[in-house]
């Protein structure tokens, strides 16, 4: 019984720093048992965490005895210190590693979180430090210093444990807290991808403290620093993993927003997928403007990865929920909008593609066409499209019948055109209307008209408003697309015909001036050029009367609605205007004088309509390619686009040798294509390369010196942010290149000289980095012409030839240059060039006859370039030096390309002679100059 009373006062016995060393032994095997399992790390990390508290119990006193020594936390602190180490080491990707590091933050966390609800229970003062306050700041600080460590490893493991700790640290003091931010913000510039990556997921978790408006950071941006560094990776970071670590840690706000929606057109996949699915989606809709929610929409659903598309879908359906009906959905989007319209409606198709049932309530009956909303009428346009393009059985159902619809299109073009009509206009209104009526007209475009009474009704109705006055330009279009549906062209042509007359003799009303007249303040007659029915050069006397600002704005207003329905059937037929001599005398009577206006809007549609003209009929191409040709380096804008690629369509339908018999040939129109890749406006030079790539792919235009130019506006930093010329030329080159052998070869013969010139333009740079450097364009442009990538063509020989040429001409190249980086340029190219094992000898012979004379006479100092150039050289003797030695003397003395780089570097060292001598007499003339002034 003593004894038993002995033993119970031992237990009870405080530990001391000596009794902790077979606890402590035991913290090296919880962390070897956390490697093996997630599952175990509760248990072990209670267990862990007694053995913290019980060492954290111990103290000892100074030895003045005044102080009280964490004796039992220091000797805990640093077996655990020493514990951590071991981890830090284990690559990326093993998961033992992985393990141990997730259970190492649950450690902290959980003691963290034990030590507050302590303080809490005990009413101590926040401000005081427990023991996993200071243990979790000596950790710190160890794994801050190991993120300057020279191996990756250890910077990635330190960065990672860090990044799983920041939310577990709880109350820090400010020094400690941006000695963390600092550390971090130089982490997010590391080498690694992988350490930017948790560097960023650990900076993300400061976003909310360095928002604090209570901090006294004194840094007077420290507020946005971190906010400001994340969108700057967001937007940046060359890794994908790392930007995708920005987008899922950024905190949307008005200031962050765009920078996330514009990862909506990131380069990889995955990441336009989850701006989708783990962004957008947790952003209520309304917090969005219009223009974003057409934006990030219009994007998802024209991605070309279904992935991305279906995250789209999903987004939508999603938003459709949350603002409770179809019709608040269309509200979400600005269907007046053409562009609008168009995401509207792949919107609304992906909304009912997945969720069908949205429309069960929504009934087609009479009532619903009375009462039409601009959303409703939209609506019905594009459900029953869709269920058309679907071969949905729903559509007979619903689809109301030509008769019907025609009598729904006059009730809304009544109602229209009163208000058109009206003394006081309401612009709103107005738009709304035209907007009902045009989506009515487009859902008669795409019914069955055979129902004759129903096909007559629609026609005359469609007649009936393009004859009329006050018709919207919008609806013109749409109507002549009703009326084109049901009759032949030639019909067509003459029904359009009649009602441009009809619109005429309105027009003529005005004014007893058969011909569009300006305003003069004297009558006079003067002699102008027209064209004649042929399209030919006429004279004639036209006279000019004076007319009262009104009926200039009235005669203007009625021709440009004869322009527009004219230029709206020319886009729609395809029969040339000598078939129908009613459509070609509208050309003298409409076109010809509306071209030579000097109202601009007038010129505009005139030129537009001259230019659809010449597509129709060669003859008339002919008269006017030269006119159309002065007017598009006169114009600017959008008529300036518009008549560029009249002129590039009718190049490409004829060829660019069809004006030689009027004198201008195949050299002027090379001319004027080379003039118009010079545009300042980006969408007119991107008009232009279109164009020109297009004529090129066709093998129209073989010119190098155009090829060459093209070289240069896809690598050259002025054209960085014009991405519709950009992507245009992404595409053209490689399938240019890589289509046919003989582009190959054309790109082989303009790449030194683009080259050259590139190089210069990018050491002429401030910033570099709008423009990649000439190795990689080097490195580009040798891709381009490897003979291994061309297509497979038949009748096609492949021209394994190439490489060796460029090569050859590289050499002569260097053998001529004294610039430093143009050597080493050349030389590092080398290595990237195909050289196959079936090349002709004798080209082979040449080839290593011209390294060993630049070797011999124009030595390279520098020693990169120099071995670069050794290795080359090596690889050719590796490869063919059995069959260089099988050569004999008259064979190489006979071969033509041995002799001529003989020939070459006889002239090379000669011309360098030359020179020497002319300097010399140069020297000996200023000397006796010299010698003539002393006395």
């Amino acid at each position: 019984m003593p004894a038993a009373r002995t033993k119970r006062s031992a237990a009870k016995e405080p530990d001391s720093i000596d009794s902790l060393a077979e606890p402590l032994d035991q913290l090296p095997q919880l962390f070897s048992a956390a490697q093996h399992t997630t599952a175990s790390h509760r248990k072990h990390i209670n267990t862990l965490h007694s053995l913290f508290l019980r060492c954290a119990s111990v103290t000892t006193l100074s030895d003045d005895g005044r102080l009280k020594k964490l004796s039992g936390e220091r000797a805990f602190g640093e077996k655990f210190r020493e514990a951590v180490v071991y981890p830090l080491g284990v690559k990326k990707g093993v998961e033992q590693g992985d393990r141990v590091i997730k259970f190492i933050a649950g450690f902290v966390g959980f003691a963290v979180e034990y030590d507050f609800k302590q303080r809490e229970e005990n009413d101590d003062d926040e401000d005081d430090d427990g023991p996993a306050s200071r243990l979790v700041g000596q950790l710190l600080a160890f794994l801050l210093r190991g993120f300057q460590a020279k191996n990756k490893i250890a910077r990635y493991r330190c960065v990672q444990l860090v990044a799983l700790m920041v939310n577990s640290l709880g109350e820090i003091d400010d020094d400690s807290y941006q000695h963390l931010k600092s550390a971090l913000l130089e982490r997010v510039r590391d080498k690694e991808a992988s350490v930017r990556q948790h560097a960023v997921v650990a900076l993300s978790k400061l976003q909310d403290a360095d928002e604090d408006p209570d901090s006294d950071d004194e840094d007077d941006g420290a507020a946005g620093n971190v906010t400001e560094v994340l969108v700057d990776v967001l937007s940046h970071d060359a890794a994908a993993e790392v930007r995708r670590a920005a987008l899922f840690n950024l905190i949307p706000s008005p200031a962050t927003l765009p920078s996330l929606l514009r990862r909506t057109l990131d380069v990889d996949t995955i990441n336009r997928r989850l701006a989708f699915s783990h962004v957008l989606s947790e952003i209520p809709v309304k917090q969005l403007t219009l223009a974003q929610r057409e934006q990030v929409i219009g994007r998802g659903l024209r991605d070309r990865e279904d992935g991305v598309q279906k995250a789209a879908k999903k987004l939508v359906a999603k938003w459709a929920e949350q603002v409770g009906g179809v019709d608040e959905f269309l509200n979400l989007f600005n269907v007046f909008d053409e562009e609008g319209g168009k995401v509207a409606e792949k919107a609304l198709e992906a909304l009912v593609e997945a969720k069908p049932e949205v429309m069960d309530d929504v009934e087609f009956d009479d009532t619903f066409y009375q009462t039409l909303t601009p959303s409703t009428a939209f609506l019905a346009r594009v459900y029953l499209n869709y269920l058309r393009a679907t071969n949905s059985p729903r559509l007979s159902d619903i689809e109301p019948v030509v008769t019907a619809l025609a009598f729904f299109i006059q009730a809304e073009w009544t109602q229209l055109a009163v208000l058109l009509e009206s003394e006081e206009r309401r612009q709103d209104r107005e738009e709304q209307q035209e907007f009902i009526v045009g989506e009515l007209v487009g859902m008669a475009v795409s019914l069955d008209y055979g129902d004759e009474i129903g096909r007559r009704k629609m026609f005359e109705l469609m007649r009936e408003m393009l004859q009329h006055s006050s018709l919207p330009p919008s609806l013109i279009p749409k109507c002549l697309d009703v009326l084109l549906k049901g009759t032949s062209e030639r019909d067509f042509m003459r029904i359009v015909v009649e009602i441009v007359q009809s619109l005429r003799r309105d027009s003529q009303l005005v004014t007893s001036d058969s011909e569009l007249s300006e305003p003069e303040e004297d009558e006079e007659d003067e002699e102008e050029d027209e064209l004649d029915d042929d399209g030919q050069p006429r004279k004639r006397k036209q006279r000019r009367r004076s007319l009262g600002p009104q009926q200039i704005e009235r005669r203007k207003e009625l021709d440009m609605r004869c322009l527009f329905v004219v230029k709206a059937l020319l886009e729609r037929v395809m029969s040339a205007l000598q078939e129908n001599s009613m459509l070609h005398g509208l050309v003298a009577e409409l076109i010809v004088p509306a071209v030579k206006t000097k109202d601009f809007e007038v010129r505009a549609q005139g030129l537009m309509c001259l230019g659809l003209c010449c597509l129709l009929d060669k003859s008339m191409a002919l008269d006017s390619f030269q006119l159309l040709a002065r007017q598009s380096e006169a114009t600017e804008g959008e008529l300036q686009v518009k008549i560029l690629q009249t002129l590039l369509d009718l190049l490409i339908l004829h060829g660019i040798n069809f004006g030689e018999e009027r004198g201008f040939g195949s050299g002027i129109i090379l001319g004027f294509l080379s003039s118009s890749l010079d545009q300042e406006d980006p969408h007119v030079a991107a008009t232009a390369v279109v164009g020109i790539a297009k004529l090129m792919l066709s093998g129209m235009v073989t010119d190098e010196e155009i090829l060459s130019r093209l070289v240069l506006l896809y690598f050259a930093g002025e054209t960085a942010d014009n991405q519709e010329l950009r992507q245009c030329l992404s595409y053209f080159l490689p399938v240019y290149c890589y289509s046919n052998p003989q582009n190959q070869r054309r790109v082989s013969n303009v790449m030194l000289k683009t080259l050259d010139v590139l190089r210069s333009v990018y050491d002429d740079l401030k910033d570099k980095s709008s423009m990649v450097t000439p190795l990689q364009i080097g490195s580009q442009l040798v891709d381009w012409t490897d003979p291994q990538k061309a297509a497979d063509a038949e009748g096609v020989q492949p021209d394994e030839m190439i490489q060796v040429d460029l090569a050859i001409s590289m050499l002569k190249a260097l053998y001529k240059s004294e610039e430093k980086d143009e050597r080493k340029l050349y030389c590092q190219l080398f290595s990237k060039l195909y050289i196959p094992e079936e090349a002709d000898d004798l080209k082979i012979k040449a080839l290593l006859l011209l390294i060993s004379e630049l070797k011999d006479n124009r030595p390279i100092a520098e020693a990169v370039p120099r071995n670069a150039l050794t290795r080359f050289e090596t690889a050719l003797t590796k490869t063919f030096g059995a069959r260089m030695d099988a050569l004999t003397d008259e064979q190489i003395d006979a071969a033509e390309p041995v002799n001529a780089v003989k020939e070459f570097v006889d002239r090379c060292e000669q011309e360098g002679d030359g020179d020497t001598e002319d300097d010399d007499d140069d020297e000996e003339e200023e000397e006796e100059e010299s010698d003539e002034d002393e006395e």
